[in-house]
């Protein structure tokens, strides 16, 4: 049975550099599982103990914006 303590981690796929993010839940038996990347299929991350990530969403990142720096500062 999982108790009530859940944490969002942070994690790179090490093939293409895609970021995601997944929800780590505590157990109080063992589990096993991976996941792996919508882009490249390499696995991000594997996981055995008590615990299991679910959840796995791609972090979504805005692209630079280049000619913009000083927008809005009033000479």
């Amino acid at each position: 049975m999982a108790n009530s303590i859940w944490t969002i981690e942070e994690f790179t796929c090490a093939g293409c550099g895609m970021n995601y993010t997944a929800t780590r839940e505590e157990h109080s038996e063992a589990h096993t599982g991976s996941f792996k990347c919508g882009i490249c299929s390499g696995v991000v991350h594997a996981w055995s103990g008590k615990h299991h990530f679910f959840g796995w969403q791609a972090v979504k990142t805005k692209p630079p914006v280049f000619g913009k720096r000083w927008a809005g500062v009033g000479w």
